[in-house]
């Protein structure tokens, strides 16, 4: 392999803004061709340093957070934490595609913890990577690769959106031949969902809301559910089909299209919608615990809606401002916001484990499949009717979409 086709993503301001303005007018009104993506031919990679190896894509995915990058739609906070230009792709399941290592083989199936904590770096580790937290390493300013926080965003690794990028062993987990690509492809996605699940104390009650028909807002109902952490649980989604994948693992969901839906069903829980004329419906949350899955302004308003006193919100995603939402709530009814991100530890049976660890052997015994989130199969030149499809998911049914670069599919 002499050289990898790669979906490039580049620090082009006008492109980028052009991208922004344009999907901020309407989705209709945005075009790849605005994104400053560009589709290249790149030499392949060729690792030099201990214990990295290169992987070869076998599928990798699309989630909310590469749409928000490529529609501009990102929080420019996040920018210090790429480095440029960088391949996108953090979802991948791969083949090690060069001589082994002491934990790998050639040949070797792998799902990819994409991360790039202190291990990578060879560095000593730093308090947060000590403690597993890798995702919040405090040393990403030394060693190699540069500070880019992960494969997917970090111009000396690549990532999965090409046909290889190169990886450190610490980062690659063998995927036993009885899970399937899209199980495995799924992981970094339900690794975040886990965390949503797991990770929040409780307060009073087990009653639970989860807000959002995307993969991960379905995978946080989900797990809960298939863990058995919930008394109570509810999901509410904005599409018929993703209200019908709920539905498929027994889960009690509701189809919620907009604030009169959002009122009729808040009454029918014993919400008990009260209107204040020139504010709008005031409400008394019921939901011990809230998960956000959804990155808008109007799931953080029903979040604060729906939690009840002293419960807690988790901020699975989040909008990149939140002008027009009334902070009140948090404050007057002992709210908690806990934001959850899914590159640590989760507690499980008394223990800080690695998500992989809880969920890859559910998946080799059958406990847990969900690789029929995996709705559309793209190959990387048609990236432009993958962005089409999840941004029009209403009319394409699309509820995950993954860059198939395999040749046995």
């Amino acid at each position: 392999m002499s050289s990898v086709e790669a979906l490039e993503f580049r620090h082009e301001l006008i492109r980028y803004l052009a991208s922004r303005l344009a999907f901020g007018l309407g989705p209709s009104f945005w075009s790849a061709r605005l994104s400053p993506l560009h589709l290249t031919q790149r030499d392949a990679p060729t690792p030099h340093r201990p214990g990295w190896v290169r992987v070869r894509t076998r599928l990798a995915g699309i989630c909310g957070t590469d749409l928000s990058l490529v529609t501009g739609q990102d929080s420019l906070a996040l920018e210090p934490e790429a480095t440029y230009p960088f391949i996108p792709g953090h979802e991948i399941v791969g083949t090690v595609d060069s001589p082994g290592t002491a934990r790998l083989e050639a040949g070797q199936r792998v799902v990819v913890w994409p991360v790039l904590g202190c291990d990578p770096r060879e560095l000593a580790r730093c308090p947060q990577c000590t403690d597993g937290w890798d995702g919040l390493c405090e040393a990403r300013d030394g060693g190699w690769p540069d500070r880019g926080l992960a494969v997917g965003f970090n111009r000396d690794t690549g990532g999965g959106w090409a046909e290889a990028f190169q990886a450190h062993e610490s980062q690659l987990w063998p995927i036993p031949a009885d899970v399937s690509d899209e199980d495995a492809v799924l992981l970094d996605p339900a690794a975040a969902s886990l965390a949503a699940v797991l990770r929040p104390e409780w307060g009073p009650g087990r009653r639970t809301l989860v807000i959002g028909g995307g993969p991960i807002g379905l995978l946080a109902a989900y797990l809960d559910r298939a863990l058995g952490v919930s008394d109570e649980l509810e999901i509410i989604v904005r599409h018929e089909h993703q209200a019908g994948w709920a539905r498929s693992r027994g889960l009690d969901v509701s189809l919620i299209g907009g604030p009169t839906d959002f009122r009729d069903w808040a009454d029918s829980r014993g919400m008990k919608p009260r209107r204040v004329q020139g504010y709008g419906h005031v409400y008394d949350g019921v939901f011990d615990r809230v998960v956000l899955a959804v990155g808008n302004r109007t799931g953080v308003r029903w979040s604060l809606n729906a939690v009840a006193p002293r419960g807690t919100v988790v901020l699975l995603a989040a909008p990149n401002h939140l002008r027009g939402v009334d902070p009140t709530r948090i404050w007057y009814r002992e709210v908690t916001i806990r934001g959850v991100y899914d590159y640590g530890p989760v507690p499980r049976d008394g223990r800080a484990v690695h998500p992989y660890e809880v969920m890859i052997p559910m998946l080799r015994d059958g406990t847990l499949r969900f690789e029929d989130l995996v709705t559309h199969r793209f190959p990387i030149a048609e990236y432009a009717a993958a962005f089409r499809t999840l941004l029009g998911r209403r009319r394409s049914g699309a509820l995950k979409a993954v860059f198939d670069f395999r040749e046995d599919p």
